[in-house]
């Protein structure tokens, strides 16, 4: 596939009708509403998933990124995120998202010896390890790749409440446009991270317990 420019990659990446599979996952939408928070409430739900699932996304995409620039091996990050992220659902959604994203990096960076080694793995490496590598490939900055993970993180919930409690679309882009700005103080500190121990560790137990519930519910749009 013919090189693309950094803007056009991020935006590839951004890009929800990317063949990634994120269609299919609500960012913890779904499990909340089945769990009986009150969709006038998804606001907040999306809000506090925003300082905690998102950040340790975002932060293992940059720290992969920076591992990966240096030529260092990307299995510490993987197991910081890992121990980060203790729900075995919310593990196995974000290794499912990886596995589209994994095909997109087979056709952007063909010879990129990493992704070729992880897509003969039997269990993928988490969906922040994969856009890390892809970042770097495609010279997406750690800045713009911090941005970009929440980004996409806030319009799989958006997109998802348009499913599950239809409303004005007009809110839910204003919603997204809000916590994005709120957090990009943050962000820029984030973007500088290089080592997996200084990744965020801000857990979020009572999502957890809801995507391990949603897992084994026979009820669900969504896988996560």
């Amino acid at each position: 596939m013919a090189s693309v420019g950094s803007v056009f990659a991020t935006l590839l990446l951004a890009d929800a009708r990317l063949p990634s599979g994120g269609h299919a996952h609500s960012a913890g939408v779904e499990p909340a509403l089945l769990a009986g928070v009150d969709p006038d409430d998804v606001a907040e739900v999306i809000r506090a998933r925003l300082h905690t699932t998102t950040l340790v996304e975002a932060g293992t995409a940059v720290v992969a990124r920076a591992r990966h620039v240096r030529g260092e091996d990307l299995g510490p990050v993987e197991s910081a995120w890992e121990a980060r992220t203790p729900s075995p659902a919310q593990r196995d959604a974000s290794r499912l998202l990886a596995r589209g994203y994994l095909r997109v990096a087979a056709r952007l960076l063909p010879e990129e010896p990493v992704i070729a080694a992880w897509r003969e793995r039997l269990e993928p490496p988490p969906r922040p390890c994969v856009l890390g590598v892809l970042a770097a490939g495609l010279s997406v900055g750690p800045g713009d790749l911090a941005r970009l993970v929440v980004y996409e993180d806030l319009q799989a919930a958006a997109a998802a409440v348009l499913k599950l409690e239809p409303r004005d679309p007009l809110d839910l882009v204003t919603l997204v446009l809000d916590l994005s700005r709120s957090i990009e103080t943050r962000l820029e500190r984030l973007s500088a991270l290089t080592d997996p121990a200084d990744i965020p560790a801000a857990s979020a137990p009572l999502s957890e317990a809801w995507a391990e519930a949603h897992a084994r519910s026979r009820r669900r749009l969504f896988r996560a």
